[in-house]
């Protein structure tokens, strides 16, 4: 039963550390995009405004 309880709270504590690890992935691929994607989007925004 020990074991067994053990066994658990070790796939618990993994999987939240798997868990917040992709989502820290996840959340940064997204800034990375949106960080890059944010120049032409301005410089489009200026060109239609200029023209």
């Amino acid at each position: 039963m020990n074991n067994d309880g053990s066994k658990k709270i070790a796939y618990n504590v993994g999987g939240t550390v798997l868990g917040a690890l992709l989502a820290g992935l996840a959340i940064f691929g997204i800034v990375q995009v949106q960080s890059g994607a944010e120049m032409p989007q301005e410089n489009q925004q200026v060109i239609n405004y200029n023209s």
